[in-house]
């Protein structure tokens, strides 16, 4: 698994991960129990993290950034 993105809080997480798995990437957010209920923990650190396969990282990266823009 790769982190592809860093996110500012579960939402944001949870609105990627739909994005990919709508394009077929399978994805984990490591952090989705933290961010649950500590979010503030995370705030201070490197956010919420969002991971794919290593096969998928190449296009789960342009998913993203397409996101993120829209």
């Amino acid at each position: 698994m790769v982190t592809i993105a860093n996110c500012f809080d579960i939402v944001e997480a949870n609105r990627l991960r739909m994005a990919l798995e709508a394009e077929g990437i399978p994805s984990f957010i490591p952090d989705e129990h933290v961010a649950s209920t500590v979010p503030f923990h995370l705030v201070t650190s490197a956010g919420v993290r969002l991971q794919v396969p290593d096969a998928y990282a190449d296009v789960a990266r342009e998913i993203v950034d397409r996101e993120r823009q829209a």
